[in-house]
């Protein structure tokens, strides 16, 4: 997997990223960016993640990396198939060869290498970067928008009932793949949500600090939360639970009211505009309002790939699947 390019500005070559390549694209991050990236943030979400890795770089002739395209492939499930598909994220280019092609030339690259072994990549740019990625790479938005959705504290600790029960843990144990082993059929296309994805995406975090809720009727895990708390406001970060209004209510009313004796006044959340668990906040009091992140839901397809209009319809994600939060 290795691909010698030459233009005006010299030779390169595009490869996989080796361990031995830290440093310069760290070096890459600072220069793309104008900050750096801690090195415990970039050996978390690449070097011990639970998942394959696939970066790739384009160095110039000094062994410099110049670009990186990179993502996470996350094993899913389709319809009860495990297959990968991957988050791209941390894509960038060194601020000194930008319009030289060097970028797309290492996206198609990236392509080539590693189309054949996921689903699609996907992402969440804003409308800058989308643009960018539907004329040279093949880049679609999702006809689904992402919904944002909010609610009041007190508003949901209003309608509290106790037909279950909840847990702040800080243990992720096999009750998890249980629960997902139960769920996954009602999730036709969505990241394997297993102990080793919220272990690895939530306790693991070097750097982000997350509550994670559990609720359980009688002795069985039956959903579980995650928030990130910030001042006064709670961000529901993931979520798995099966299709049941009932469950969805009573899990979040109690949870909200756990998040006001943590100080949190407001919860907010991205989800699927037409899923389950977005139909049963919007029941409960969450209130759907315009997406204030500007950002857009864009897959990349492959040869087999589904259809971008049934992803549309059957992709489960949070803002788990993304890096943001």
């Amino acid at each position: 997997m290795e691909k010698i390019i030459e233009i005006e500005a010299g030779k390169f070559v595009i490869r996989r990223y080796r361990d031995q390549d830290e440093e310069s694209v760290r070096k890459l991050w600072k220069a793309a960016f104008g900050k750096e990236m801690s090195p415990e943030l970039w050996h978390w979400k690449y070097l011990k993640n639970p998942y394959n890795r696939q970066m790739l770089l384009c160095l110039n002739e000094n062994g410099e990396a110049v670009v990186s395209y990179t993502g996470i492939p996350y094993r899913a499930n389709l319809s009860g198939k495990t297959v990968e598909m991957t988050q791209l994220m941390d894509i960038m280019s060194h601020p000194e060869y930008r319009k030289t092609g060097l970028f797309i030339k290492t996206a198609y690259a990236f392509f080539e290498f590693f189309g054949k072994d996921i689903l699609f990549v996907y992402g969440f740019p804003g409308k800058y970067h989308l643009d960018i990625g539907e004329k040279y790479l093949g880049y679609t938005a999702l006809t689904k928008p992402v919904s944002f959705l909010s609610a009041q504290v007190d508003n949901l600790i209003s309608q509290k009932s106790e037909s279950g029960r909840i847990e702040r843990i800080s243990k992720i144990d096999a009750s998890f793949d249980c629960l997902w082993g139960k769920c996954q059929d009602k999730y036709p296309l969505s990241i394997i949500r297993n102990s080793d994805f919220v272990r690895w995406r939530f306790l693991n975090h070097p750097i982000k600090q997350y509550d994670i809720f559990s609720y359980q009727q009688d002795s069985d895990l039956n959903a579980y939360a995650v928030f990130a708390i910030k001042e006064n406001k709670a961000r529901l970060v993931d979520i798995l639970a099966p299709p049941s209004e009932a469950l969805i209510s009573d899990f979040m009313t109690q949870t909200a009211l756990a998040l006001k004796i943590s100080g949190a006044e407001l919860i907010e959340t991205w989800l699927p505009e037409n899923h389950f668990i977005t139909q049963s906040l919007i029941s409960i009091g969450f209130v759907n309002s315009p997406e204030p992140l500007g950002i857009f839901l864009t897959v990349r397809n492959f040869e087999n790939s589904p259809p971008s209009d049934w992803t549309s319809e059957n992709l489960f994600y949070t803002m788990a699947d993304a890096d943001l939060f």
